[in-house]
């Protein structure tokens, strides 16, 4: 019975309970380097390392949101291009800001190592943030009996646009100045290997 349940297990999912754990050894480096796969190699190993590299993440980022801020405009946001250019106009100042940061931030890990990109985000950031949506909701839906929620729905998506391509910018220029690439696994951002 135990026999049938794991073949129909191993079936089903490609798994099989009786199998021993794979131990996978991990190069450690002593200075705190990533390690990141060569130019050669496997489809796999290169499609990690430009994932890997915090440029690509940003620019797919901004690609993303993008297609999600013009389907917000079309679907909800009852494509009202007025509301749409206030919204580009608010993410590209918001954008500006956390652009001065992260340029502050990447020649912070150029000079003392890699750091959490939870740093990017302190309570005055965050705060800025905040108000970037709450502010405009406020007074737009306090001033105007005419204001609505697609008017606002359109408003967000140029918002949402915008935000990312200048961050992907920021770090473009950035990483053409210094002649270094920066890498990122979702928690530190550090200088690529190799650079």
């Amino acid at each position: 019975m135990t026999t049938r349940i794991s073949e129909v297990i191993h079936q089903w999912l490609g798994w099989c309970p009786n199998a021993q754990a794979r131990v996978r050894n991990a190069e450690v480096r002593p200075d705190n380097e990533a390690v990141v796969p060569s130019e050669g190699g496997s489809f796999k190993a290169r499609a990690f390392h430009w994932l890997g590299l915090f440029r690509n993440q940003m620019l797919l980022l901004s690609i993303w949101f993008s297609i999600v801020g013009f389907l917000l405009l079309i679907t909800i946001g009852n494509a009202n291009l007025t509301m749409f250019s206030y919204g580009l106009l608010a993410g590209a100042l918001l954008s500006v800001f956390q652009g001065f940061r992260l340029w502050k931030t990447m020649n912070e890990v150029l000079e003392s190592g890699a750091i959490f990109l939870t740093s990017l985000y302190d309570k005055t950031t965050v705060l800025i943030i905040i108000l970037a949506f709450m502010l405009p909701t406020i007074l737009l839906f306090g001033a105007s009996p005419a204001m609505n929620l697609t008017m606002w729905n359109a408003g967000v998506a140029g918002f949402i646009c915008t935000l990312f391509w200048v961050n992907f910018l920021v770090v473009w220029l950035w990483e053409r100045k210094t002649d270094r690439h920066m890498q990122s696994d979702g928690l530190m951002l550090s200088v690529a290997r190799g650079d």
